[in-house]
């Protein structure tokens, strides 16, 4: 299911280069708590997160680079998404269990936050990956979610939970936490935008056509405990 699929590779892609994910995720939570730079450092970790860098390890100083480029950009990204996701997201607190005549409204708004939320995160991500302004990310997100409504809702669904688990955690929220979303959200948009990522482990050409024709077969894992048991017993 292309959902799974996406979802475990873009897991895969933060495994790969855990270690400075785990660094850029630490100065995105410092760069939120002083709000100024909190855009442009989630358009950043975006980009530092895109799985087309993953043949190369993210440089800090291009990170640092990448930052001050998107300053005034990621700002405008900012304005145009964030201050209604945190409307719906005060309205549903303020407003559920009381006897308030808006508690109406309720079920609406839940609607409209989950997708809210997630077209917010394509934003952030087509602004980092395709380096747009404000109206082409938007443009862009909402191609993503309109082309793909439910796998987009899933998605959004999908990091909530993931986010209320890992801030019961508290450590994995803070080391991994924003850079996990931001890998898994680049899957999403580069796929529903089209865009091909290339996947360094993938086999060749010729390495497939083996493999389909039974030429030279992988070695099973028992083998491979064979192969080590018998070097250890040569030495």
């Amino acid at each position: 299911m292309r959902f799974f699929r996406l979802v475990w590779r873009g897991i895969r892609d933060l495994f790969d280069q855990i270690l400075p994910f785990a660094l850029y995720s630490i100065l995105w939570w410092l760069c939120v708590v002083l709000i100024v730079p909190g855009p442009p450092a989630t358009v950043t970790l975006f980009a530092m997160c895109d799985p087309r860098r993953r043949i190369s390890q993210p440089e800090f100083n291009e990170a640092v680079a990448l930052f001050k480029a998107t300053f005034l950009r990621s700002w405008k990204v900012a304005l145009v998404t964030v201050p209604f996701v945190a409307i719906l997201a005060w309205n549903l607190i303020f407003f559920s269990g009381t006897d308030h005549v808006l508690i109406a409204l309720v079920p609406l708004w839940m609607i409209m936050f989950v997708i809210l939320f997630v077209l917010t995160h394509f934003a952030f991500s087509v602004a980092a990956l395709m380096e747009s302004g404000p109206r082409n990310a938007l443009r862009g997100a909402m191609f993503v979610l309109v082309s793909r409504p439910f796998s987009g809702i899933a998605l959004s669904l999908f990091l909530m939970v993931v986010g209320s688990v890992l801030a019961v955690m508290v450590l994995p929220m803070a080391l991994f936490g924003p850079a996990l979303m931001a890998c898994i959200v680049n899957r999403f948009v580069l796929d529903g935008l089209g865009v091909p990522v290339i996947d360094p482990d993938a086999p060749t050409d010729e390495r497939q056509d083996e493999r389909e024709r039974g030429v030279n077969p992988d070695p099973t894992l028992l083998s491979r405990l064979r192969g080590g048991k018998r070097a250890e017993r040569t030495n």
